[in-house]
C-alpha cells in the first residue's frame, strides 16, 4: 500500500537541528554547561613514584620483564631471575618463610645453644660452603630449645649459594600429597629428586609430622603421616644416605625413639582418614600397618649412623645466661 506522504527536505532538517540548542536554553540566559575551571593537578599523576621505580629497576626492560629481540619477538628479560632471587632472600631475611622464627644475624640462635653444638653447626656450614663431604647432624631436645631457629639459621646462611633446602616434615608431606593429587606422581618424583640432589637437606620436627598451616579439606591429615607419606620419606632419606649427602634433622625425642613417634597416628587423624576413605576422597586406609614402621626404623638407624648427635638442654642455656 502506497501512502502519499510529503518528502522531507534534508536541508530543512539540518537547519532544525542547528536551531535546536538555541531553543532549549533556559529563559534566564544562563548557559547549560559549567564555565568554571575544574581542579588543576598540583603534581604528577597518582602512582608516579611506583612507575618511576619500576622504570629504573632494569635498564633493559624498564620493569616490563620483556625485551624485544632482533627479529621483533618478545622474550623474557634476564632480570627475572635476579628479581626472583631477591624476593627469596627478602622472605628469608624478614622471617616470613619460617613462621614465627627470627632470622636476624644480629641475634643468631647459636648464641643460645651449647658451644659444642654451635661448633658442629659452624663446621657443617663451612664444609657445605667449600663443597667438602661431611656428616650430618641429628639435633634433639625438649620444647623451646631453639631447634627450629637453628634450622632457619642454616637455611639463611646457605641460601645465597643455593646449597640448602629446609622443610617442616608435616608441610613437606602435605605438599607431596598435593602434588600427587593435582600434578601426578611425576611431579612428586621430581620434587623428591630435587631434595636428594641438594647439598644439604634440613628437616625440622622429624618425629612430629604436624602441618603448620591449615588445609582446605577438613578431612586431610594434620598431625600424622599416612603409609604413602612414610614410604616417600624413607625413600628420600635412603637415597640421600646412599649418595653420601649430609642431612640435618631435629626431633624432641632421642633418635632411637623417633621412628615410633613418626609412624604413630593420632585419634582425630584416624577418624579423618576413615571418613575420607568411606566417602571416596582418599585411598583406603590400612589398619595400623607394621611394614612402614619396620622400613622407617631401618632408615632412621642408618640416618643415625650418618649423623652426629647434638643434644640441646635448658640446663646449659641457664648456666650460660648466669
Amino acid at each position: 500500500m502506497d501512502l502519499d506522504l510529503p518528502r522531507r527536505d534534508p536541508g530543512e532538517e539540518h537547519a532544525e537541528i542547528a536551531e535546536w540548542p538555541a531553543l532549549q536554553r533556559p529563559s534566564d540566559g544562563s548557559p547549560s554547561f559549567k564555565e568554571g575551571v575544574g581542579r588543576i593537578p598540583a603534581g604528577p599523576a597518582r602512582g608516579w613514584r611506583a612507575r618511576e621505580k619500576k622504570a629504573k629497576s632494569c635498564e633493559h626492560c624498564e620493569g616490563d620483564l620483556w625485551v624485544e629481540a632482533a627479529d621483533g619477538s618478545q622474550q623474557p628479560c634476564e632480570c627475572r631471575r635476579r628479581r626472583a632471587d631477591k624476593r627469596t632472600r627478602g622472605r628469608m631475611l624478614a622471617g616470613n618463610w619460617w613462621r614465627g622464627t627470627s632470622l636476624s644475624f644480629a641475634a643468631p640462635p647459636l648464641a643460645q645453644v651449647e658451644p659444642d653444638v654451635a661448633n658442629e653447626i659452624h663446621r657443617l656450614c663451612d664444609a657445605i660452603g667449600q663443597g667438602q663431604g661431611t656428616a650430618g647432624l641429628w639435633i634433639f631436645g625438649g620444647v623451646e630449645q631453639n631447634k627450629s631457629a637453628i634450622c632457619a639459621y642454616l637455611a639463611q646462611r646457605l641460601l645465597p649459594a643455593n646449597k640448602v633446602a629446609a622443610e617442616h616434615l608435616g608441610d613437606l608431606l602435605a605438599h607431596l600429597r598435593w602434588l600427587g593429587a593435582v600434578k601426578g606422581e611425576g611431579a612428586v618424583e621430581a620434587k623428591l629428586q630435587a631434595l636428594v640432589d641438594v647439598p644439604l637437606l634440613v628437616i625440622d620436627d622429624l618425629d612430629r609430622p604436624i602441618r603448620t598451616f591449615a588445609g582446605g579439606n577438613p578431612l586431610t591429615l594434620r598431625g600424622s603421616a599416612s603409609s604413602r607419606d612414610l614410604i616417600r620419606l624413607a625413600s628420600l632419606l635412603d637415597d640421600r644416605i646412599s649418595s653420601l649427602r649430609p642431612t640435618v634433622v631435629t626431633s624432641r625425642v632421642e633418635p632411637r625413639n623417633c621412628a615410633e613417634r613418626t609412624c604413630s597416628i593420632t585419634r582425630p587423624d584416624l577418624v579423618r582418614a576413615l571418613l575420607a576413605s568411606q566417602l571416596g576422597l582418599s585411598d583406603p586406609i590400612e589398619d595400623f600397618p607394621t611394614y612402614t614402621l619396620t622400613m622407617v626404623s631401618k632408615v632412621f638407624d642408618q640416618l643415625q649412623e650418618a649423623c652426629r648427635p647434638c643434644q640441646l638442654s635448658s640446663v646449659g642455656r641457664l648456666g650460660k645466661a648466669a
